[in-house]
């Protein structure tokens, strides 16, 4: 497999992360499960995939909280009301260990680290969760795909991957 197979869903994670258009941008979750698939139908292997996909998803939090406590509130503005109201009401209820679940919610995977950010939260506890919360996203879903991709023949696979796609696509709401 060509080296681009591995670097682009890597960079696609880390904008999706990283920079406030991953609010509109569908796909973490549908992407993570793909490559895990193909790795289980041994279309790709799974180094270097996993440590790429966490790594980028881990620099893409890093990027999202310093661009939130570089930006703060003017940043905050761009995003829309009903999902800051969404994140907001998170953070509340879960705290910092939201950063733990936050990856695999669509939207707020992308909106809880500007706005620990742009809160101020401390960069090292930052870190910590941000490492965690990537780890378990990223390495969960690629390894519970791989292990489904491995015992799906190949026939069923494809229509399941893009179910998956087409469900993501329309789950996306204006203003999510």
């Amino acid at each position: 497999m060509s080296l681009w197979a591995y670097l682009l869903p890597a960079l696609l994670l880390l904008l999706e992360v990283g920079f406030p258009l991953g609010v509109f941008v569908p796909g973490g979750d549908t992407l993570l499960l793909a490559l895990g698939a193909l790795a289980g139908k041994e279309k790709l292997s799974l180094f270097p995939l996993l440590p790429l996909l966490f790594l980028e998803s881990f620099l893409g939090h890093g990027l999202g909280y310093g661009l939130g406590r570089i930006l703060g509130p003017k940043l905050l503005k761009r995003f829309p009301e009903r999902l800051r109201q969404r994140a907001n009401r998170f953070l509340n209820r879960f705290g910092p260990p939201a950063l733990l679940l936050a990856p695999f919610v669509p939207g707020l995977r992308t909106a809880v680290p500007i706005l620990l950010g742009a809160m101020g939260f401390p960069w090292l506890p930052y870190l910590a969760l941000a490492a965690l919360g990537s780890l378990l996203w990223t390495q969960g879903l690629v390894l519970l795909a791989y292990l489904v991709g491995e015992r799906l023949p190949a026939w069923l696979l494809w229509p399941v991957l893009l179910l998956l796609l087409a469900l993501a696509l329309l789950r996306r709401k204006p203003g999510d």
